[in-house]
């Protein structure tokens, strides 16, 4: 695993909508891949590899979750919205960064008062929380570039402990990562591959639309990362994915309903090569292939994730071990996309 190249991708800032930086480090990585890159006008970065074949979409999103400031009052404490799916109550005590229009990172904590001073409960909105960066006034936050609608994260730094990783936007940086090892690794299979890394996922799968329209795929793969809820407050039955038990291969979420064929072709690749995998349903959450399946007549259509626990909180955990299953998984489906491709209905 390329774990510098990881912790670059989750510890950059990324919030939907304001994904530029992290565009601009996957575009170094995979630029001498293809002279076909493009960076289209919603900001999806898009490589293609092949000049003849089935066209074939491989998509991660970019975006993590985030906030963006509403308001800044007289004494300088910063009001803010959410950018995505946040509980608020994961934000208090937090450090956040929030990136000026100069392109600088200014921090500030969500406030919240000692156990000596609480009255009332912790906040559990997010127009009860305020940002304190240490301004004393409105002036002074505004000339340091604090304004309305300037975007703002998680100030987290990747960290490793033996196969855990540690770190914020895992969500889908994991997946952003396995879709540049995969775009490295892939050989000389007889298809139009465009490997997509797609904006704005976190409020309504908006980047991905574009890429679908230009790029009109016959089969699609979306690489994510997705729901961990084996920890001890959740029963067994209610874990949807697990760490360790390697990549997820989705059947059913809210959004769509996974092609029997192709979720067949694909276990058994899997397992004639040995490649650890979990089968998910998962009736609560959606992914970028829910705008995919529908398009035009119709898109064959993949998800593969990596598990990772506590996802759009400051700090996620996943398995290293359980990242790579999802790299191998993907290189083999892509390598043989002829086979999944081949009558699906």
């Amino acid at each position: 695993m390329d774990t510098e190249l990881l912790a670059s991708l989750s510890n950059q800032f990324g919030p939907s909508g304001f994904e530029s930086s992290v565009t601009s480090i996957i575009r170094s990585n995979v630029a001498q891949l293809s002279r076909d890159v493009k960076i289209d006008a919603l900001g999806n970065l898009i490589l293609r590899i092949g000049d003849k074949g089935p066209r074939v979409l491989v998509s991660a999103h970019v975006d993590e979750v985030g906030v963006i400031v509403t308001h800044v009052d007289q004494r300088g404490f910063i009001r803010v919205a959410p950018l995505g799916g946040i509980d608020p109550w994961v934000m208090i005590g937090q450090e956040l960064m929030f990136k000026t229009r100069r392109g600088e990172l200014i921090r500030g904590i969500v406030g919240i008062d000692p156990p000596h001073l609480r009255r009332d409960k912790p906040p559990s909105r997010f127009e009860e929380l305020y940002i304190d960066a240490g301004f004393s006034s409105r002036d002074e936050a505004n000339k340091a570039g604090v304004t309305p609608g300037i975007p703002g994260t998680f100030s987290t730094s990747l960290t490793y402990s033996g196969d855990a990783i540690i770190g914020k936007a895992l969500d889908d940086r994991l997946g952003t990562y396995a879709l540049i090892e995969a775009a490295r690794r892939i050989s000389g299979s007889e298809a139009m591959f465009f490997f997509a890394w797609n904006t704005q996922e976190e409020v309504g799968l908006r980047g991905i639309q574009a890429v679908v329209n230009g790029v009109n795929p016959e089969l699609a793969i979306v690489v994510e990362t997705t729901v961990a809820a084996d920890v001890p407050s959740n029963p067994e039955e209610q874990w949807i994915t697990r760490l360790g038990g390697g990549a997820a291969i989705r059947a059913m979420d809210r959004s769509i309903i996974a092609n029997p064929t192709l979720l067949e072709k694909t276990t058994d690749l899997l397992e004639s090569k040995g490649i650890k995998y979990q089968l998910q349903v998962n009736p609560y959450g959606g992914t970028d292939a829910g705008a995919i399946h529908v398009h035009g007549t119709g898109v064959p259509t993949l998800v593969i994730s990596t598990p990772a626990r506590y996802i759009h909180t400051p700090r996620s955990i996943a398995l290293m071990s359980d990242v790579n299953a999802v790299v191998s998984s993907l290189s083999l489906l892509l390598d043989n996309i002829n086979y999944l491709i081949s009558p699906l209905y």
